[in-house]
């Protein structure tokens, strides 16, 4: 799968082995010391890459991984919106803007593609708005899965970027009403924190995998940059499907 995570020691067992270690260096130190004459240790500590630590380490602690450490590839976990099979052999997983005019272009040449290979594609969409919740970018990615939520995503979706000069409240409840999502269900939705949270969790993803930027394309574990042709898709597509 395009995600994987790095295998962890079991707590417990890491820390009684961590301890046996620093008894038995005490131990050996004591007996060296003892036998021979130590000089006094330069004062500071030797310059290391330990994150967070200002360019310098104890290799006695123990660093917490963060999402950086352990993505591998974007997660794929069921939660954000997707059309095509689960168990298709190529993902697309497509970082996006409602914004953003050149995602709306890009992914017009994607679910033309998606029409070419039928149930060999599984598009997911990503949210990577602005990181301002009060923003309109980020606003409208709440509304989408606020349309998720009622089955109306990729509907919604569309509308949303060919509204992108419009987004806002108004917008979104316009659409809902286009659509007959229940308005007292999507409106108490636009506020949920919840809600809100999953876009966080897109941007924070995004930013883990040292994305800068929109649109942005995963094709399994392949990365394109910024848009790509119909061609360059299909040249991708096509050696991922040939490495089955």
């Amino acid at each position: 799968m395009p995600f994987s995570r790095r295998e962890k020691f079991p707590t417990k067992l890491f820390v009684v082995a961590a301890l046996g270690n620093f008894i038995l260096l005490f131990f050996l130190f004591s007996i060296l010391k003892l036998n021979f004459n130590v000089p006094q240790a330069v004062s500071g500590r030797v310059a290391g890459n330990y994150r967070g630590s200002n360019g310098a380490g104890d290799p006695l602690i123990t660093r917490v991984p963060g999402l950086k450490d352990i993505l591998d590839g974007p997660i794929i976990n069921g939660s954000d919106p997707s059309v095509g099979p689960d168990k298709a052999p190529v993902v697309i997983t497509y970082f996006a803007d409602y914004e953003c005019r050149y995602c709306q272009k890009q992914e017009a040449v994607i679910k033309n593609i998606i029409g070419q290979y039928k149930d060999k594609i599984r598009l997911i969409w990503k949210d990577y708005p602005e990181r301002d919740i009060n923003s309109p970018s980020f606003s409208a990615a709440v509304a989408g899965r606020c349309a998720q939520e009622q089955g109306q995503f990729w509907p919604f979706h569309d509308l949303l970027f060919e509204n992108g000069e419009k987004l806002g409240k108004d917008l979104f409840v316009s659409l809902a009403e286009k659509f007959n999502l229940k308005k007292s269900l999507f409106s108490e939705c636009l506020d949920d924190e919840e809600v809100s949270q999953s876009v966080k969790n897109n941007i924070l993803e995004a930013e883990a995998l040292d994305i800068k930027g929109v649109p942005f394309i995963f094709i399994n574990r392949e990365e394109i940059m910024g848009e790509a042709t119909e061609d360059d898709l299909k040249k991708i597509i096509n050696i991922e499907l040939n490495e089955l």
